[in-house]
């Protein structure tokens, strides 16, 4: 709380200094007088070039600034794409308005070469730019620090970009890909005193397709580096050893000759870090992984070790084919131990279950992507976008397990172990082709995209129990079973797009895709024997083969000068299904046909919008036949189910005022669910015996809740202070039933992140920050087979930063997290503190880091959740405290 008080005071001071600043007002028009529509106004300090505030002219050509320092020489920028640039110098006296009236912007010269002044922003078409001399960084920053201080962008800790409340999808550099699987690539690893310009861009590709609303449009981020690195040679080499045997070590090397770049990256370490960096505190590499329960992508917890190998090109053999080949190979092992307990709630008693098991998981993948794009003439192009991996793991599994009822009475003992080896291939291509007829200016686009995946997964389970409850019986079983499963999706679609008038079009489509699923078993099982004996009568085998024939239309619309945009469709499917059950139960054949509309209104940043679509039945809940292949479970078969009809309906409304400096993103959500799968269990108390099976089940619904919010206090050389709020939540109903007792059980789930960041002149940074987190689940019906329960995490916290004290830069950060400890109500304080300190050497080129992560040793990590009548608590090895030492040297090299 102390942190969080500091950090109001500090906004205090800043909002009463705010009462004395300026403004500046004025309209902008071209040489015939007619209002410049998104003119960029840029206000800069002299002395040092930072930029003070920008904004963008409305339709009337108007704009207005707030907020402007006092007492000090500024210059305003006024630029706009079809116009020269205007520069005026300035200085305001405290609450002073500057009006420029109207601000005739000159003819575009043809033949100028000399440019005196360059904006530090500037709108061109879709594509803003900045400019990035006019935002100072400290030594050593890399691209995510001069991302943080630019108008309109905030960088998460996670790394994550957003731009006026929109998620950035992509980083370029040179317009040409950078590892494009991850962003943080580029932003955490290339030097911001390499990059002249950063530009945001609502990205439709070469596409000549009209687009009307660019609202959906993804948001990608190019990197132009200066003249002199266009060719050079640079990277980074990096390596760390510690306490625990922890280490962790990588390389990247970059060379760029004009149209070629060639990136080879490799990295290894054993804290459960994904990606590749070095100084990456704040994110993956200490201060956020205990906060976030030590989550990483494609991981199952605990303790990983991962090894990646690298290499990505690409090469413009002249303007018109670009080129792009990448390979990545990984080797991820984790070590899993987890140790839970089960409540479950069966009418007259209440049954405890307790586990402990351990894991490890050993997977490797090999991936290649191919990508080229041909573009003849101004008006087609022609791209082909191809994936293979190669994926093998092999998996081990140790745990033991009791059950007992109230009173204490046993109900079962065991132990299990099991061996897991998986191999998959797939492939994926998406070929794209369009021709823009010159004379009509009717589009005609032909897409055909296919993904094709193989898996075998061969696995033997062993388990040892005593069932007490079930004639007091000892089970000896071992299981060998090898699944084969092949996916593949083929779809292809015809567009044309017919320009009607300026801002109205319609497109007409044909698009059809097929499916194959296929799952096939083959089992062999023991009890209480030396000899295997084949089980092929319970394979659940199953095939599902389907025909998705569509016909559309759409009509785009945008009216009133572009502020409001409409667009209206509708579309006829015919789905035909086929399901195959190899003789286990009847085939199913049938054919439906739906119409599908869907509609979109936006006006001011507020969006409505409609669309009605179907899904099929989840192919893992089809189940082809009776299976009693464990001694005290049945498990019913359930093969038929019905197509799901979906309806959403959503708001959103997204918005930057750029006086205030107020980002502002918020959507809600509505689906409804014509039917649903739910699953039904009946437990005999008395002998143990389960029976289960998927069932079709009432409809349900979906509520969701996003929201982000950033507000920009100050930006400037002295300071830079901004708040962001983030936060999701979302209610979703689905249907279960124990012993004939149907309940539809309500799940809500919710996050908030809220931070205030200070920094003081590049030198201090604080960022007080306030989390919350819930999951619940709330029984429609109370009654004594289902029970709610609630899951709530509070953290709160600081991290500061400070730069360049003596050389040294230390960052630090403290948070309590406050989480439940058992499925009672009992509660727990963690106290986590970590903290990394660096020191230049080498002339700058290289850095000294230790680290100390988790110093009082208390990170835990745990999960409370609720399935139908099944209330489980868990806990999961996480990583702990540890200290590292290691060092970091980069390199340049350019012709110069």
């Amino acid at each position: 709380m102390r942190f969080l008080l500091l950090g109001l005071c500090l906004l205090l001071s800043h909002l009463l200094a705010a009462q004395n600043n300026g403004e500046i007002k004025g309209v902008v028009v071209d040489v015939n007088r007619q209002p410049l529509e998104k003119a960029t106004i840029a206000v800069v300090e002299v002395k040092d070039s930072s930029v003070v505030t920008y904004s963008l002219s409305d339709s009337d050509g108007r704009f207005k600034l707030i907020k402007i320092l006092t007492l000090r020489q500024l210059i305003v920028h006024i630029t706009h794409v079809s116009s020269s640039p205007y520069s005026h110098e300035f200085t305001l006296n405290p609450k002073e308005i500057l009006s420029l009236d109207t601000v005739m912007m000159g003819e575009v010269s043809l033949d100028e070469v000399i440019v005196t002044h360059i904006a530090p922003i500037r709108l061109n078409g879709d594509t803003l730019e900045y400019r990035a001399d006019y935002f100072k960084t400290r030594p050593n920053a890399n691209v995510e620090e001069l991302l943080q201080l630019l108008p309109g962008l905030q960088v998460n800790v996670d790394g994550t970009i957003y731009y006026q409340g929109r998620q950035v999808s992509g980083i370029r550099v040179n317009n040409k890909d950078f590892f494009a699987q991850d962003l943080t690539m580029a932003t955490r690893n290339l030097d911001a005193s390499l990059i002249d310009a950063v530009q945001v861009i609502k990205d439709k590709g070469e596409s000549k397709r009209e687009i009307l609303d660019d609202s959906e449009l993804p948001i990608v981020i190019n990197l132009k580096t200066k003249k002199d690195f266009v060719k050079a040679d640079f990277g980074k080499f990096y390596g760390s050893g510690g306490t625990h045997d922890r280490y962790e070590t990588g390389a990247l090397v970059n060379t760029f000759r004009d149209t070629l770049q060639i990136s080879f990256i490799g990295y290894g370490n054993n804290i459960s870090r994904q990606g590749f960096d070095y100084s990456e505190l704040g994110q993956y590499g200490g201060m956020n992984r205990a906060e976030n329960n030590s989550y990483s992508y494609m991981s199952y917890g605990g303790l990983q070790n991962k090894v990646s190998l690298g290499i990505n090109a690409n090469y413009d053999i002249d303007k018109k084919l670009k080129t792009n080949l990448m390979y990545t190979f990984e080797q991820q092992n984790d070590y899993v131990d987890n140790k839970g307990t089960n409540s479950n709630i069966y009418e007259t008693i209440t049954e405890i279950a307790n586990s402990q098991d351990n894991s490890t998981y050993k997977n490797y993948t090999h991936r290649f992507r191919a990508f080229a794009r041909y573009a003849p003439d101004t008006t087609s192009t022609v791209s082909l976008d191809a994936n293979i991996a190669f994926e093998r793991s092999a998996n081990e599994h140790y745990g033991n397990s009791s059950r007992f009822q109230d009173g204490g009475i046993s109900v079962q003992e065991g132990e299990s172990n099991s061996n897991n080896t998986a191999n998959n291939r797939s492939y994926r291509h998406n070929l794209y082709a369009e021709k823009k007829l010159a004379t009509s200016k009717i589009l005609f686009s032909i897409s055909q995209n296919a993904y094709i995946r193989q898996t075998e997964n061969n696995s033997i389970r062993n388990t040892f129990n005593r069932f007490y409850l079930f004639n007091d019986s000892t089970v000896n079983q071992g299981i060998m079973q090898l699944t084969n499963g092949n996916n593949l999706t083929i779809g292809n679609m015809l567009n044309v797009q017919v320009p009607i008038r300026k801002h109205v079009n319609w497109d007409t489509y044909a698009r059809y895709n097929w499916e194959l699923n296929r799952n096939v078993e083959e089992i062999d099982n023991k009890i209480n024997s030396e000899e295997f004996t084949n089980r092929s009568d319970v394979a659940n085998n199953k095939q599902g083969q389907f025909g998705f024939a569509f016909l559309g239309t759409r009509a785009n619309a945008s009216l009133f000068k572009e502020k409001l945009k409409i667009s209206v469709g509708i579309e006829w499917l015919n789905l035909g299904r086929n399901y195959h059950y190899y003789g286990k139960s009847a085939d199913l054949n049938d054919r439906s046909r739906y119409w599908l509309p869907t509609a979109s209104f936006t006006l001011n940043g507020l969006t409505l919008s409609y669309s009605k679509q179907v899904r099929l039945p989840s192919f893992y809940q089809i189940v082809a036949v009776n299976s009693d292949l464990y001694p005290t479970s049945l498990t019913i078969a359930s093969p038929y189910f019905t197509n799901q009809l979906e309806e959403t309906i959503r708001f959103r409304y997204f918005r930057w005022f750029a006086n205030s400096k107020i980002n502002f993103n918020a959507s809600i959500g509505y689906t409804s669910y014509e039917r649903s799968i739910g699953s039904s269990t009946t437990y005999d108390v008395s002998s143990s015996e389960t029976t289960r099976r998927y069932y079709q089940a009432p409809g349900t619904d979906r509520l969701y809740v996003n929201a982000y919010v950033m507000k920009r206090f100050a930006q400037n050389a002295t300071w830079n202070i901004s708040w962001n709020l983030s936060g999701y939540g979302s209610t979703s109903k689905s249907y279960a039933t124990v012993n004939d007792e149907e309940n539809a059980a309500q799940t809500l789930y919710g996050n908030l992140d809220n931070s205030l960041n200070v920094t003081y002149k590049n030198k201090i940074t604080l960022i007080p920050t306030y989390g919350f987190n819930m999951n619940k689940v709330r029984n429609e019906q109370q009654t004594v087979n289902f029970r709610d329960i609630s899951n709530i995490n509070h953290s709160v916290g600081a991290m500061l930063r400070l730069d360049d004290i003596r050389k040294f830069r230390l960052e630090t950060s403290y948070t309590v997290r406050n989480q439940p400890r058992s499925l009672g109500n009992d509660r727990t304080n963690l106290h986590l503190v970590n903290a990394a300190l660096y020191y230049p050497i080498m002339q700058r080129k290289g850095e000294l880091k230790f680290t100390a992560f988790d110093m009082l040793n208390q990170n835990q990590n745990i999960w409370i959740g609720s399935s139908g009548n099944t209330n489980y608590y868990q806990e999961q090895l996480t990583l702990r405290q540890y200290f590292l030492l290691g060092l970091v040297y980069k390199f340049l090299a350019t012709p110069k």
